[in-house]
């Protein structure tokens, strides 16, 4: 799907399946992450203005399905607890290159790759007999969503960089991505 090179080990969608309070919180997390992770884009790189119009698009959006998924644990009875981290994020933004112009490059990338990840874990989540309709269906519209976050960071590296330069290095970072994905321990959160 998308740039991935592995598949999410099944084992994750009965352990996620099983554990929706905990997908959920971490989801609400997520959401909230990316969020201010597009701030930070901004923040960082002020200058390049194609850049900051895509993020305050992508900040809006992600704050929405933050505020989306806060309600939906509210409406359940449920309270969102303190963020533990996201291990399978830290292990992927260690290969980040700190020079310029290669970080830029990286960071779009990083973002690009976790997007795909939910991407793919949010389908595999609206699939699952064992969750309820309505989060399903939840799922499946975050699924298009994802992808769409997808293209953005990828279409702003390759409005930066030579298409031959994105194309190579996304395909650096997804053999890591993929290696790191093989480690993960099916936890119950987005990217566990």
């Amino acid at each position: 799907m998308l740039c991935l090179k592995c598949e999410t080990n099944k084992e994750w969608v009965e352990i996620a399946s099983r554990n929706l309070e905990s997908i959920m919180i971490d989801h609400a997390h997520c959401e909230r992450k990316a969020a201010s992770n597009g701030m930070s884009m901004i923040l960082r790189y002020p200058e390049k203005t194609e850049l900051v119009k895509e993020m305050m698009d992508l900040i809006d959006e992600e704050m929405s399905h933050f505020r989306f998924v806060f309600n939906e644990l509210h409406s359940r009875g449920i309270t969102m607890t303190r963020d533990t981290g996201d291990r399978y994020a830290q292990l992927l933004s260690e290969h980040i290159r700190k020079p310029e112009p290669h970080k830029l490059l990286d960071l779009l990338l990083v973002d690009a790759l976790i997007e795909a990840r939910s991407c793919e874990r949010f389908l595999l989540l609206s699939k699952s007999e064992s969750i309820p309709e309505d989060l399903r269906k939840v799922y499946h519209d975050l699924f298009v969503s994802e992808a769409g976050h997808y293209r953005t960071f990828t279409d702003i590296a390759r409005l930066y960089f030579p298409a031959e330069t994105v194309k190579t290095r996304l395909e650096e970072l997804a053999d890591i991505e993929a290696e790191i994905v093989k480690g993960l321990q099916n936890l119950p959160t987005v990217h566990g």
